[in-house]
């Protein structure tokens, strides 16, 4: 019960942070999206930073589709814990009708080690 209380919070203050207008979340198991032009939309991706993992973007159109700010946010309010629930909100805002692509991977910053993870969405903006 306290777990939902803090993603409650957690989730209006996101409304602060990235203003009202961007209450369209869109999670890693919704992999074709539709949005509308100029409206901005959120991607929200499990993160674990204190495990060395960041994730990165690996491919997308930035003349169509435009990155306005990632931010990190953990969940449960205890911040000396290793792992634990986190994420990162990526804001975008699609500029031009069409189908585009945005591809995510999770690794650690240093490029030998192996990635943990990606997620790859199809993003229809009308």
């Amino acid at each position: 019960m306290i777990r939902y209380s803090f993603l409650i919070l957690f989730l209006l203050n996101l409304c602060d942070v990235f203003g009202q207008d961007s209450l369209y979340y869109i999670t890693p198991k919704q992999t074709k999206i539709d949005v509308k032009a100029s409206v901005p939309f959120i991607i929200q991706l499990f993160s674990c930073h204190s495990c060395g993992y960041y994730w990165t973007l690996e491919n997308s159109d930035t003349n169509n589709i435009k990155l306005i700010a990632v931010r990190y946010q953990r969940v449960s309010g205890r911040d000396t814990d290793i792992g634990g629930d986190a994420f990162e909100f990526w804001k975008f805002i699609g500029v031009k009708v069409g189908t585009y692509s945005l591809e995510f991977v999770n690794k650690r910053p240093a490029n030998y080690l192996p990635e943990k993870g990606r997620c790859k969405f199809e993003l229809n903006i009308n």
